[in-house]
C-alpha cells in the first residue's frame, strides 16, 4: 500500500512538473532552448529519482552520428562516448532510436541477447536501468534521442512515467526543431 501511494505521489509530481515544462516551452526564444532543456532535464531526474539525462541529436552531415548535446548526470562518472563511437558501443540502442523505436529496461539483463555489446558499455558507465526515446516532429525522421538512466539501482518504469517521459520527449523535439527553423529564418 505504501508503494502504491509512493508511485501515485511520484505520478501527481510529475504531472505537475510536466504542466510546468510544456507552459515553458511553448514559447522559449530560440536562444534559451538549450539552457531550458539542461534545466528541465535536472528537474525531471531530481523529480523521479533519476541519475541522468542525456539528449542526442544527428548531424545532418554525412556519415550520420549521435551527439551528445545536453546532459544532467552524476560528475564522477566516466566521459561520455564521442560521436564516433556511439554507434560502436551502443548499435542495439542506435538501431533502435534511428527507426524511431523506443526502449525501456528495468535491469541490463532484460536486454535481448543481440543488445550484448549496450550491455557491456551501459555496465561500464554504471547504468543500472535505462529508457531511450526517439526525437522527432510530425512523424518525420527521428532527428536525435533521449535517453534516462539509473546508476544507483534498477528502477521499473511504469507505463505512465515512460508516456510522460514521451510527451517531454516530444516537447524537447519541438523546440529543438523551432530553435532550427528560428536559426534558419534569421536574415544574415
Amino acid at each position: 500500500r505504501d508503494a502504491l501511494r509512493s508511485e501515485l505521489e511520484e505520478g501527481l509530481r510529475f504531472e505537475a512538473l510536466l504542466i510546468d515544462l510544456s507552459a515553458r516551452f511553448a514559447n522559449v526564444p530560440a536562444d534559451q532552448v538549450d539552457s531550458e532543456i539542461e534545466d528541465a532535464q535536472r528537474r525531471i531526474c531530481e523529480c523521479l529519482g533519476l541519475d541522468a539525462a542525456l539528449l542526442w541529436q544527428w548531424n545532418d552531415q554525412p556519415p550520420a552520428q549521435l551527439t551528445l548535446t545536453h546532459m544532467h548526470r552524476p560528475v564522477d562518472g566516466p566521459p561520455p562516448p564521442t560521436p564516433e563511437e556511439v554507434l560502436a558501443v551502443f548499435p542495439w540502442a542506435h538501431a533502435h532510436l534511428s527507426a524511431g523505436r523506443m526502449y525501456v529496461h528495468a535491469a541490463l539483463d532484460d536486454l535481448p541477447p543481440e543488445a550484448a555489446r549496450d550491455k557491456a558499455t551501459f555496465e561500464h558507465y554504471g547504468v543500472k536501468s535505462n529508457v531511450g526515446l526517439p526525437l522527432a516532429v510530425g512523424g518525420a525522421a527521428p532527428i536525435g534521442a533521449l535517453t534516462f538512466n539509473t546508476t544507483r539501482e534498477p528502477r521499473r518504469w511504469t507505463g505512465a512515467i515512460v508516456s510522460r517521459l514521451q510527451l517531454v520527449a516530444q516537447i524537447f523535439a519541438n523546440a529543438l526543431a523551432r530553435k532550427v527553423a528560428d536559426t534558419e529564418a534569421r536574415p544574415r
